[in-house]
Formats: C-alpha cells, sequence, structure tokens
C-alpha cells in the first residue's frame, strides 16, 4: 500500500526515527542529569526532582543486586499509581532485569499464572494487596518479596499518618504470612549500582495483554521497541506541543497498563515533564480533586474516563488555565464525549490507537480542534497495511479488513509462545493485530472492531463500533455497548446494552425509531436492554466478553 499518510504529517515531523542504539537507561540517566532539579513525580502533595528519584532508582538498583537479582530475571511489580512504580521501574532497568507488571486488581489466582508463566522470583508488592502472595510464596518458590506501604517516601509524620489511617480507618488488610524485605529500607541505602551492560536488543517488559479470548499472553518488549515507540511520540508532539520538558501531566490511567506507561512516564518524564499520581482514578471525587489542585497540561484517558468526569457537576464547573493537550487511547473515543469535553475544557482529544505488542503507539491524530472519528496517521517508521480477513490480499482505501502493521516498536515475540507468535507475525515482520480497520485516500485510519467482535447476520457484515457511533447523537445516552450473539434463523442478531443519564426516560421504541432513521434494517438491535452500568475491564474498558455470558 502507497504510504498515503506522508503527505499528511504536521510540518516537522519526520518519516522514519533513528534510536542510534540508545536504551531506556541511557534516556533515563540522560533525563535526570540535564533537569536535576525538575519537578518529576508527585503524589499525595509530595513532590520528587529527578535527581531525588535517581538517587531512589540507584539506591534500589544496588539492592536488588546484593539480592542476587541478575540481568535477564524477572522481576514482577504489583504497585499502583505511586511514586514507588516508577522508582521500581526504572531500577529493575538499570540492572538488566525484565519488568513483569501485574494489575494490582488482580486475585490471587491471576497472579499465579502470571508469575508461572514469566517465571518472576521476585515480586515488588504493595502492603494492601501482598496478602494475595501468602498461598503463592512457597508454590512458587519466590526468593525475594519486598513489600513498601504507600507513605514509605513520605516525611516520618505523613508516613505514619498515612500508615494509621490504612489499617485502622481504612481497615485494608496490610498483614501477611511469608518473610518479607522493606522497600523503604532497601531505597534509602545510599550506593549506586553495579554497571551492567545492557543494550537495545535486551529484553525491557513482558507486558500481559488483556486476555480478552484465553489466558494472558506476555509480549516480549525490548529496550529497542519501548525506545522506539518514545522516540516516535516525541517526533509526532514535539511540532504541535512546544516544551515536553515544562508539561503537567495527570497520570490517572494505572501505569501497569502499556499506553499510560509510555504515554505518561516514559513520554514526558524522558522529556523532563512532571507526573502527577493518581492511585485510584475509580474515586471521581478524589480525581477531581487532584486536577483542581495542579496547573496540569496534558490529560489521558480512555473515553469511559471522560464521560465519568462529564457527568461530574464538580468537574462541569472546573476552569482549565493551563490545559493543553490530551489523547484518547486504549479505545476510541465517541463524538458526543469528544465534543462535550471540547466544549468544556477546549483542548479536543486526540484519538490514538495502539496495543501491547506495539509498546504500544502505531497511530496518531493531530493535535488540534477537529473530530473526525479517525484513529490518526501510522507514526514515524510505521507501516500498515489492509488486508482481507480471508484471502490476506491487500485491500484498496475505503475497504475494511485486517490491520496489518510493521515497525521498530513491534515486540520481538510472546512469552515462551511460539506457537501464538507465529499465529500474528509473519517472517517479514508484520503483525496482525486482527482488527478490523480501513483507511481513507488521505491515510487515515478508521477502526470498526475486533475481527472476534464482528457481528454476520444473514450473512452481512455488522461492525458494532458503527452502531454504537448511531446512538451519539440520541439524548440521554451515557453508555452503550453492541455485541452479536447466535441466533437460529440468521446467524447472530445484533443486541444494545444502554445506561441512560440521570434525568432521562429512554423507551426501547424511541431507540428503535432512532436506529431506523441511521442504520440499514439488518444492522438494528433484535434486543435492547437498559442497565444500570455496564460491566468493565479493570482499565475501564466495557466488557463486551461479560455482558456475551448473559446469552450463554
Amino acid at each position: 500500500m502507497e504510504k498515503l499518510w506522508l503527505d499528511k504529517y504536521p510540518e516537522g515531523v519526520p518519516y522514519t526515527i533513528n534510536t542510534q542504539g540508545t536504551t531506556l537507561n541511557n534516556m533515563f540517566d540522560e533525563i535526570c542529569n540535564r533537569y536535576p532539579n525538575n519537578r518529576a513525580i508527585t503524589c499525595d502533595d509530595e513532590t520528587f526532582t529527578f535527581k531525588q528519584i535517581q538517587t531512589y532508582v540507584n539506591n534500589l538498583a544496588n539492592s536488588l543486586q546484593q539480592l542476587g537479582i541478575k540481568k535477564g530475571d524477572r522481576v514482577a511489580i504489583v504497585v499502583p499509581n505511586i511514586a514507588q512504580y516508577p522508582i521500581s521501574v526504572f531500577a529493575i532497568l538499570q540492572i538488566g532485569a525484565i519488568v513483569v507488571n501485574i494489575n494490582p486488581l488482580y486475585t490471587d489466582f491471576e497472579i499465579d499464572y502470571l508469575l508461572e508463566n514469566s517465571g518472576a522470583k521476585t515480586v515488588i508488592i504493595l502492603d494492601m494487596m501482598a496478602n494475595k502472595l501468602n498461598n503463592l510464596y512457597a508454590k512458587h518458590k519466590l526468593k525475594n518479596v519486598i513489600v513498601t506501604k504507600v507513605g514509605d517516601l513520605y516525611p516520618f509524620i505523613k508516613r505514619n499518618i498515612f500508615k494509621f489511617a490504612i489499617k485502622y480507618i481504612k481497615k485494608s488488610n496490610v498483614s501477611y504470612t511469608y518473610n518479607a524485605l522493606d522497600f523503604r529500607e532497601l531505597v534509602i541505602k545510599n550506593a549506586k549500582p553495579i554497571k551492567v551492560d545492557v543494550n537495545q536488543e535486551d529484553i525491557a517488559f513482558i507486558q500481559y495483554t488483556g486476555a480478552t479470548t484465553g489466558l494472558p499472553k506476555g509480549a516480549v518488549l525490548l529496550h529497542k521497541s519501548v525506545v522506539s515507540n518514545v522516540y516516535q511520540i516525541t517526533a509526532w508532539l514535539k511540532p504541535q506541543i512546544p516544551s515536553l520538558n515544562k508539561h503537567v501531566v495527570i497520570c490517572a490511567l494505572p501505569l501497569y497498563h502499556i499506553f499510560s506507561l509510555t504515554a505518561n512516564l516514559f513520554t514526558f518524564f524522558l522529556n523532563g515533564s512532571e507526573n502527577i499520581m493518581v492511585p485510584n482514578p475509580r474515586d471521581v471525587k478524589s480525581l477531581v480533586a487532584i486536577l483542581k489542585k495542579y496547573p496540569f497540561t496534558v490529560f489521558n484517558a480512555l473515553d469511559t474516563l471522560y464521560n465519568h468526569l462529564l457527568n461530574d457537576d464538580e468537574f462541569l464547573n472546573m476552569k482549565f488555565p493551563y490545559f493543553k493537550y490530551s489523547v484518547a487511547g486504549g479505545m476510541p473515543i465517541r463524538e458526543v464525549v469528544a465534543k462535550k469535553w471540547f466544549e468544556l475544557t477546549n483542548v479536543m482529544p486526540s484519538n490514538c490507537y495502539g496495543l501491547s505488542e506495539a509498546s504500544p503507539a502505531v497511530t496518531m491524530s493531530m493535535a488540534n480542534n477537529e473530530f473526525t472519528g479517525s484513529i490518526g496517521y501510522p507514526i514515524s517508521s510505521t507501516e500498515v497495511e489492509i488486508r482481507d480477513i480471508n484471502t490476506g490480499k491487500k485491500l484498496p482505501p475505503k475497504e475494511i479488513g485486517s490491520l496489518w502493521i510493521r515497525g521498530p516498536q513491534l515486540m520481538r515475540e510472546y512469552w515462551n509462545n511460539p506457537k501464538q507468535t507465529a499465529d500474528v507475525m509473519d517472517s517479514d515482520g508484520w503483525f496482525n493485530t486482527r482488527d478490523l480497520c480501513y483507511i481513507n485516500d488521505d491515510g487515515q485510519l478508521f477502526l470498526t472492531g475486533r475481527q472476534s467482535e464482528l457481528i454476520i447476520v444473514s450473512g452481512f457484515n455488522v461492525y458494532p463500533v458503527e452502531v454504537e457511533h448511531a446512538f451519539d447523537d440520541l439524548p440521554g445516552i451515557k453508555e452503550v455497548a453492541v455485541i452479536g450473539v447466535k441466533d437460529d434463523l440468521t446467524g447472530e442478531q445484533v443486541v444494545a446494552y444502554i445506561v441512560v443519564k440521570d434525568g432521562y426516560n429512554l423507551t426501547e421504541a424511541q431507540v428503535r425509531e432512532h436506529c431506523q432513521k441511521k442504520l440499514a434494517r439488518y444492522k438494528i438491535p433484535k434486543h435492547i436492554y437498559f442497565e444500570q452500568e455496564l460491566p468493565k475491564t479493570l482499565v475501564g474498558k466495557i466488557d463486551k466478553n461479560e455482558l456475551k455470558k448473559h446469552h450463554q
């Protein structure tokens, strides 16, 4: 496919990037040395400069080496968005070890599989989650469990206030049955790590996918993969968002998720900007309080989080004097949400597209005030092809097919899973995303859904995203999810789940009348269900697999 998108790049964005052998470790040391006194990480009103973060990282890296952790060892992190998370990540990378991110909300059953699959023998975990390892410590013969408390890096009085509040006011279970090391003791020991030779081809992360079907797969991300993506995103942003070392970024999405990890922590931290940590973005009241307190310039989120904020009265009364840039990732933002966000903040969320296997960014939209519904243009050094899902034949513009991608940000493989690697990667380095897309004549990509979500009604293709978009201008709709379920007559049928905003009374007849004006008859939902809320995955996406269980 001709690279239609290159002619549409913003002025100053290069067609290709050259990382010149750089690693994440090089980037970390360089930025800490360049901006030692810049604000780097803020959490619970405590701010750490780049120099302080660098000192903590060096101390922890040395302590990890003293514990016998070597290059290539896997170290799991089970920590929410607090300062200890980035310190742990950079310390692990400094000694050539591999980060295994684990969602702190996972159960011990879910953690069990990730420890088994990754082979991690060291775990850094928050005390409020530490009991989840009670039955796993001996089973996996863990060598080191390092337990941290929320207030570990705070001044003495504040540290103990937090400790008291968590144990006696919130009544969180902070007990565990195994012998553990204390994170604070390891991070305040003043010592630099023994230098380890780390290069671009070394593994930085085993990043587990969300596992919408089957067990999670570990995407093996090299230093080259992640560094390339940071370079690509930086190259895209620089001409449009100046002074990347002077931004204040609200880090609301969990950092164990690849979108937040790269878009917030790596891209902006490694350019010298400040990350404001939000430990629990599901607490909208606390999130709004943080947004009111800090002069933030960047806010990245999922469609669902934007929508939650737009339904909060206190947020609707806020002013946004410094706000400059906003990205919608994880899922395309709906037009109705994007335009309402713009009306309130004067910042239009830019759609992007990515996945764990691509570190994650593949495409990015222009940073302007226009909503096109597109997921953007392929970024520097990134190639895309739209192929027929059955024949594999390349398709011309405007035809829907499976999105294939190639670029330096791609994973090397799935960890210990050659069969599934071969299922998605060909010998020429192309990766099958299994997302359905089309490309227009300008080179913009438009996402129509997952290949696995395609609904076929009497031989006609129905794309859930298209049906969901038909609801965008229907007043009273808060959230909608469209799925396909089996039908004896038509093969499959379209089903819609709807959440109505407070103060509205929508009927099924009104919804059907609206759909008849927007959609061909075979695309109109056969069944419409009104719900108080829709199930969400742990990162906030609507969980369509959970909805499908209602029809099994």
